[in-house]
Formats: C-alpha cells, sequence, structure tokens
C-alpha cells in the first residue's frame, strides 16, 4: 500500500465523510470517486470523475471566504442592531464596541488590517499601547475589548468613522455597510 500527503483541509474532508467506524480512507475514497469495493489491477478514471474531484477541492475554500464574510458581517448587524449600542452616548465607547465585533469575527483579517490602516504621522492600532502614545504627547490609547489590540481615541468623531471604515474596506466588507457605520459617526 502506498501513501500520500495531503493538506489537512482535505483530510478532515475526508474523515468528515466516514460512515462506519474504522472505515478506511480507502474506503471513503472509493465510497465518493464511484469505484469499486475491492482493488482492481487498474482503474480507467472518468473524466467527469475528475472534474468533480476539482470542484470538491474548491468547495471548502469558497465556503470559508463566505463564511469569514457572513460572519463579519453579522457581527457587525448585532452590534448595530443591540439596544446598548443604540443607547449609547459615547462615540469612543461605539467606535469600540465595533471594532471588537470586527476582530472577533475575523481575528486573522483584523490583524492584517491593522496593518494598513494608519494615519500620516500616527499609528491608529498596535498591541502595545506605547507604541500609540509615542506618536504624539496628546495622543491618548484605549484596549478594544476582548483582544490584543490598543487603538488611538483622542480623534474627532469623523476620524474614528474614518478609521473604523478604512479598517472595514481592508478587510473587504460590503460597501453599503460600511456607508452605514460612516453614517454613525458622521
Amino acid at each position: 500500500m502506498k501513501q500520500i500527503e495531503v493538506d489537512d483541509e482535505l483530510y478532515h474532508y475526508i474523515a468528515s465523510r466516514t460512515q462506519s467506524i474504522g472505515e478506511s480512507a480507502s474506503d471513503i475514497l472509493r465510497r465518493l470517486l464511484r469505484l469499486p469495493a475491492s482493488p482492481q489491477p487498474f482503474v480507467l478514471v472518468q473524466e467527469n470523475m475528475l472534474n468533480d474531484l476539482k470542484d470538491l477541492a474548491k468547495l471548502p475554500k469558497k465556503k470559508n471566504a463566505i463564511n469569514h464574510q457572513e460572519k463579519m458581517v453579522k457581527a457587525v448587524e448585532y452590534v448595530l442592531a443591540k439596544q446598548s449600542f443604540m443607547d449609547e452616548k459615547k462615540v469612543v465607547n461605539r467606535f469600540l464596541m465595533l471594532l471588537s465585533a470586527l476582530y472577533k469575527s475575523n481575528k486573522e483579517g483584523f490583524n492584517q488590517a491593522t496593518e494598513q490602516v494608519q494615519g500620516s504621522e500616527r499609528i491608529y492600532f498596535a498591541k502595545d499601547e506605547r507604541v500609540i502614545l509615542a506618536t504624539g504627547s496628546g495622543a491618548k490609547a484605549k484596549l478594544i475589548p476582548e483582544s490584543p489590540f490598543w487603538v488611538i481615541t483622542n480623534n474627532n468623531t469623523e476620524r474614528k468613522g474614518l478609521i473604523l471604515c478604512a479598517l472595514m474596506n481592508q478587510m473587504e466588507l460590503p460597501e453599503e455597510l460600511v456607508e452605514r457605520v460612516k453614517a454613525l459617526f458622521a
């Protein structure tokens, strides 16, 4: 019997298709590929089966990409609909609520986006408060709830909205949602 290496995503896909305890990876693949149960000296795989395999290989990646965006959109929508968000009088607290939701919904995307969103003279996001405070004597920073990130907070309301929208654009959120959030900080 020969061994092949597969990536984690494909391994989990194959394992998730197990129908009985002790079913081998070969048995699972034979069933999925509609091949005979016992090994044959030579089996010709039809072209449509190859296309099916290609589609299966692509499917999880597309699904995950869609899920990331849907998850982020739902997280922002949830915060926007919360009574505590609507009742919050302080702009900085609303700002932090939305940043926290974005971080929790896509930590990797948030991390990458914060590297791209910064001012001409100031750093807006950092994992160490001192990094932000070092950009100016009047700089103030707050920890984004449930995240390791600090954000500059002594900007005016409009600038907070611009920072938030720039971050949302970097995270590839839908433009209509970005515009809704922008309107809250106008």
